[in-house]
């Protein structure tokens, strides 16, 4: 079947509405960094986004029989933004049980069976220079390793707060991968890319470099008979709905064409949107998944919104959660593991497979 294009004019750039912090004159400067890190980009040209409709046409994706569904064993998993909230955030957006939240996701990541492996996309912390903000971390990391699991990181915007390099310092403390923020994870059949989509951070030297990293990875992995699928992640999604935070044109520039061009690339993840979201582009799935805990985000929904998207729940704000991705002999089997809004449990949603 052919895909049919959907094209829908992104609205124009958001206004932000300013408000005052009150708290000390060492947290203004800061803050004045974090929101301009808001800012609206361009957006994307119309018609680029494909999204065909309904879920069932996609090339690469099909429903996967419940069968199949149990008969897979191994698993990884896939969680961000697991930040509390900090006061200046609580002044714009509403404080919903976030770190009990945050509490039941990595309990339950913790429970799972057969795991080869955790990856946490960014924003770890609410503050990855403050100490005291790791020690719910600290426990979860005690208790993968514990259990043999591996746990990596990507670089999120607040685990550089308030002290880039004591951020950094205290990340590769925990996920010694970190050493180069940009890496692969071996977990064959599939290969896992981690790249650092906080640009500002990067000087134009270090940008140079996890770009030939990154066309260097996928040509190794595409010609490794032994890795049949490619996930790359960052924490800055390349599409989104969200309003608070903005699709990042750099990340649409620099690493969604060469994920587009590499076939053997199934799957790209993100999150800095607390929500999740479901998109496709040119056949292929991108997921946000910003869900971890950090305060919910708002969407645009209905007509205003940006991009077709296709995660079953049509509400302004998608409840907490993480995302599972199985592997099996056909590929990928996919979905979200969203918490009860009583936190009683979690409820698979969004369910789909990607075939190798």
């Amino acid at each position: 079947m052919e895909e049919k294009d959907l094209k829908k004019q992104a609205p124009a750039p958001l206004s932000r509405r300013r408000f005052i912090v009150l708290g000390s004159a060492a947290l203004a400067v800061p803050l004045l960094s974090r929101l301009s890190a808001l800012a609206s980009p361009p957006p994307l040209p119309p018609g680029r986004l494909v999204v065909p409709s309904p879920a069932s046409s996609l090339p690469r994706q099909q429903a996967s029989p419940a069968a199949n569904f149990q008969a897979l064993k191994n698993e990884i998993v896939f969680v961000s933004d697991t930040q509390a909230p900090m006061f200046f955030e609580t002044l714009r957006l509403v404080v919903d049980r976030n770190e009990e939240a945050t509490a039941k996701i990595l309990g339950q990541i913790s429970l799972e069976p057969n795991l080869p492996a955790v990856f946490m996309l960014g924003d770890v912390t609410s503050s990855g220079s403050t100490d005291d903000k790791w020690r719910h971390i600290d426990d979860f990391l005690a208790r993968m390793r514990k259990g043999g699991v591996p746990v990596y990181a990507a670089m999120g915007n607040h685990d550089y707060f308030w002290s880039v390099q004591k951020g950094l310092s205290n990340c590769r403390k925990r996920f010694p991968e970190l050493a180069s923020t940009w890496y692969t994870v071996s977990l064959e059949p599939l290969a896992v890319i981690i790249l650092n989509s906080n640009f500002g951070k990067l000087t134009m030297a270090e940008q140079a470099a996890q770009a030939a990293f990154y066309d260097k990875a996928l040509a190794q992995a595409e010609a490794d008979s032994a890795v049949k699928g490619i996930i790359v992640c960052c924490h800055h999604p390349p599409y989104t709905n969200g309003r608070i935070n903005e699709p990042l044109v750099r990340a649409q520039t620099d690493f969604v064409p060469p994920f587009l061009k590499t076939k053997k690339c199934l799957l790209f993840l993100s999150g800095h949107t607390h929500a999740a979201e479901h998109f496709v582009h040119e056949g292929k799935p991108f997921l946000v998944l910003g869900g971890g805990g950090g305060l919910l985000h708002p969407l645009f929904i209905g007509r205003d919104r940006k991009y077709e998207d296709l995660f079953p729940s049509r509400a302004e704000k998608r409840f907490y959660h993480f995302l599972k991705v199985r592997i099996g002999e056909a590929g990928l089997v996919v979905n979200f593991e969203v918490l009860k809004r009583d936190l009683s449990g979690f409820t698979s949603v969004d369910q789909f497979s990607i075939d190798w």
